[in-house]
């Protein structure tokens, strides 16, 4: 009640404001500058003999060309002097801090005296004498350690480390400037490999056919005059130079060549550690078909369930079988199977010929790939349906954690920001034409880009549609003599269904098209409904490794679910932060309204406004949640169950960040998985949630806090804070239709977070 009274500017301000500039490529890429530039200097500079020989000659002293190619180490301790230089810019000076770094500008200036001072006695004074040449040589090996330690060192290291220092001076530049990960000895050691191998081949190939091809034009040019020619405006001035010119164009080029020779090997070296990794991760695409798919059975006990607990009279094929036909199924809801392939796929109770008993037989596809004779039609051709299971499969060939049983699990929640973006397509967005010219629907596009799953709706569509005739008074399947005759007639009262998804324009048959094509386009409701996955799993999950659970209630389905939702709304939570939710207009409010009913357990958190207290004051606004459970008010919105004021509006700089801080205060659990309202998830991804979570080494933390300044000897190894996640973006990168445009596809963004961590 006393927000309004408070003094905000007085109450907090910022000790410091991280900046953003092109400053930034020296200072945090020094090293990647010295070791593209000085080595460059190096190689030029001995192969450019006639530029600094005496006039008259083309060979110059030997102490000349010692010291000039040692300049090399003068470049780099130029570099290195930017670097820091720039680096007083980007650590906060009020914190008393910087001595450092006027230590290190200092010895940086004896180091540029060391190799750049006897390049000016050398030129100006003696050149010919053995000291002169004694000289050179010893500039030149100084040079040369200058810039190997300067190229290795991070400057956070040198002249004394800030890096690993206590001292609370460093604190700044630990924060700012000289924060580096650290890798335990096996990355490390890789790490180091790789970047030996990439400067290696590099350095030797860059100088063979990059700085030797350049030698002989370098000695031709030097020095070449072009006499009798002449320019309206400048005379001969500009021609005369002309080699001149050309002369300096190639260094620049030739450096850039540099630059893009590191960039090859890195590719190079880069593509056999990883295919290395991968067959020693046993993810590699070359790893036989038939030993995944022959596998999966088995990775899907030992690694998706929590069986370790379980009594052994439950029999694997059994816990398996209910997991895999619940993938199957789940893919047969979203149209990607027919009942063809479905049958193809599950698990079959079967009748033993030998023993006269119920059995489970186990689908042709774990096996049927050692049969390279047959041809088993198993998925539609390059469907979505087999891209996803050969995910699935070739992802549990990986380590992965332990998973904890579900009711020991940890809670997370999922947070998605949405500003925007279109909650759930209408129906004419789905069928009005929107370019004159090609007069393409947006429905017929995803119908062109999704053949098979529009037919398998179809067909779904048609059984519905029947069975309600039936239902109705009708009988589809009734005999007619007058069959034959009215087949074609048949055929044309298909049309309604091919073409638009429906043949009655009641809501329960357009809204199944719209459902089929929201799920199809960058939409809030295929996000909503791919992370509400969790819940399937989470119950799934909770059923096949609890089957007592099952039998206590005795065939009792109503109650069994509602201990199976109990059990999900424990472990997982799912908030939209709907920032514009309050001032929605009346189509945007129905789609929310749709997704609260389909979903009852979605939370929505919104920005609500009130009228300051006295007048001429602020406006208030409160972070409000509502969910599917909410009461309706008659105004038709809901009822908050939480409404909280804020000290003001929250939404400051970034959109998406502010939007989803503001709803941060309602999330529960221990862990936050951050999402987009451009990604899509599926139920056997959601399977591996309790793996995940188990990268947090849960029953491994320390009382201590991590984000202390120097922890605790526990914290020696990081502790894992964040676990980024692979995912499926299905932001189309080119449309016809306007109401498809979004972002191209992105290959990394969301993971998991645990707060306290």
């Amino acid at each position: 009640m006393k927000f309004d009274k408070i003094d905000w500017s007085r109450a907090f301000f910022k000790t410091y404001i991280e900046k953003r500039s092109f400053l930034h490529l020296l200072v945090n890429f020094n090293r990647i500058w010295v070791c593209h530039i000085s080595m460059f200097w190096f190689y030029t500079a001995y192969n450019s003999p006639t530029i600094y020989a005496p006039s008259g000659s083309v060979v110059p002293h030997r102490a000349m060309t010692w010291s000039v190619t040692a300049l090399g180490g003068a470049v780099a301790t130029l570099i290195e002097m930017g670097a820091t230089v720039c680096e007083f810019y980007y650590i906060p000076t009020t914190w008393n801090n910087t001595s450092h770094l006027t230590r290190r500008l200092f010895f940086l200036l004896i180091v540029l005296g060391l190799t750049a001072g006897p390049t000016i006695y050398i030129a100006g004074f003696d050149s010919t004498s053995q000291v002169a040449l004694i000289i050179g040589i010893v500039q030149f090996f100084i040079s040369v350690v200058a810039t190997v330690l300067f190229g290795i060192l991070p400057s956070g290291r040198m002249f004394g480390d800030r890096v690993a220092s206590k001292s609370r001076k460093y604190l700044a530049s630990q924060t700012f400037t000289a924060s580096y990960p650290g890798l335990s000895k096996a990355p490390r050691a890789a790490s180091i490999l790789l970047w030996v191998l990439v400067f290696g081949c590099k350095f030797a190939e860059s100088y063979f056919f990059l700085t030797l091809s350049f030698r002989d034009p370098i000695r031709a040019m030097t020095g070449m005059v072009i006499r009798n020619c002449s320019d309206k405006y400048f005379g001969n001035s500009l021609c005369r130079n002309h080699a001149a010119f050309t002369l300096t164009i190639m260094f620049v080029m030739d450096l850039a060549l540099f630059f893009l020779d590191t960039f090859l090997w890195y590719v190079i070296w880069n593509t056999i550690f990883s295919i290395a990794r991968s067959f020693a991760l046993g993810m590699s695409i070359w790893t036989p078909w038939k030993d995944i798919y022959t596998r999966l059975p088995k990775r899907i006990y030992a690694k998706i369930l929590s069986t370790a607990d379980m009594e052994p009279r439950y029999k694997p094929k059994v816990l398996v079988s209910q997991v895999w036909n619940a993938i199957v199924i789940s893919m047969y809801r979203e149209h990607l199977l027919s009942i063809d392939h479905v049958q193809r796929l599950l698990y079959h109770q079967v009748t033993s010929e030998a023993e006269g008993k119920r059995t489970l037989r186990a689908p042709a596809f774990f096996i049927s790939q050692h049969d390279t004779g047959a041809k088993h039609d198993f998925f539609p051709a390059g469907s979505e349906a087999e891209r996803r299971i050969s995910f699935f499969a070739q992802s549990l060939t990986t380590s992965i954690p332990e998973p904890l049983p579900v009711d020991a699990m940890p809670t997370f929640t999922v947070l998605v920001p949405h500003y925007s973006e279109k909650i759930l397509l209408s129906l004419r967005e789905i069928i009005k034409e929107e370019d004159q010219n090609t007069r393409v629907t947006l429905l017929e596009y995803l119908k062109q880009l999704h053949p098979v799953e529009w037919d398998n709706f179809v067909k779904d569509t048609k059984i519905l549609s029947e069975e309600s005739s039936y239902l109705a008074g009708g009988n589809p399947f009734a005999e007619s003599s007058a069959a034959d005759e009215k087949a074609d007639a048949k055929r044309t009262d298909d049309i309604p269904f091919y073409t638009v998804g429906f043949k009655s324009a009641a809501p329960e048959y357009t809204l199944r098209t719209r459902i089929w094509a929201s799920l199809r386009a960058q939409t809030l409701y295929r996000t909503v409904s791919g992370f509400m996955n969790y819940s399937k799993a989470i119950k799934l999950l909770y059923r096949v490794e609890n089957p007592e659970v099952v039998q206590l209630f005795g065939g009792n389905t109503d109650k069994l679910e509602r201990e199976l939702e109990r059990m999900s709304r424990r472990k997982f939570k799912f908030v939209i932060s709907m920032q514009r939710y309050s001032k929605f207009n009346k189509e945007e409010k129905e789609n929310a309204e749709f997704l609260l009913r389909a979903y009852p357990d979605l939370q929505i958190a919104y920005l609500e406004e009130e009228p300051p207290r006295k007048e001429g004051g602020e406006m208030r606004i409160f972070s409000a949640l509502i969910d599917g459970h909410s009461e309706i008010l008659p105004n038709g919105g809901r009822q908050p169950k939480f409404r909280i004021e804020l000290p003001g509006n929250p939404i400051l700089g970034d959109g998406k960040s502010d939007n989803q801080n503001h709803a941060m205060i309602f999330y529960r659990g221990e862990y936050l998985q951050l999402i987009d309202a451009n990604q899509d998830n599926y139920l056997e991804e959601c399977l591996k949630i309790r793996n995940v979570l188990g990268e947090f080494e849960e029953f491994a933390a320390s009382t201590q806090s991590p984000y202390g300044q120097w922890g605790a000897p526990e914290f020696q190894k990081a502790p894992v804070a964040i676990v980024g996640a692979r995912e499926y973006i299905f932001s189309e990168s080119a449309f016809p239709p306007h109401s498809l445009r979004g972002r191209p596809s992105r290959p990394f963004e969301h993971g998991i977070a645990g707060p306290a961590r």
